[in-house]
C-alpha cells in the first residue's frame, strides 16, 4: 500500500543509513521498524486454555443396528 507520512528529519536520515547498510530498500526497512514498533505497544491477542473450552463431546455407539453384511464387507474392503 502506498501512502504519504511526516516524518522527522532525524528519523528518515536514520532509517536511509539503515537501509544503505543493510542493502535493502527505505521501504522494507520503515516497514520493518514500525513492525517492531507495534509488537511493543499493542499485546497479543489473550490465547484461551482449555479449561475455558465450552461444549460436550458424544461418541456415537449404534454400531448394534447396523446389519452384519455391512459390516462385513467394510472388514473386506480393508
Amino acid at each position: 500500500m502506498r501512502t504519504t507520512v511526516s516524518i522527522d528529519d532525524e528519523v528518515y536520515e536514520e532509517a536511509r543509513r539503515i537501509a544503505f547498510d543493510s542493502r535493502r530498500t527505505l521501504g522494507e526497512v520503515i516497514n520493518e521498524l514500525l513492525a517492531e514498533g507495534l509488537k511493543l505497544v499493542s499485546p497479543p491477542p489473550e490465547r484461551r486454555r482449555l479449561g475455558q473450552l465450552r461444549g460436550t463431546i458424544t461418541i456415537a455407539d449404534d454400531f448394534d443396528d447396523t446389519p452384519r453384511e455391512v459390516l462385513d464387507s467394510l472388514d473386506a474392503a480393508l
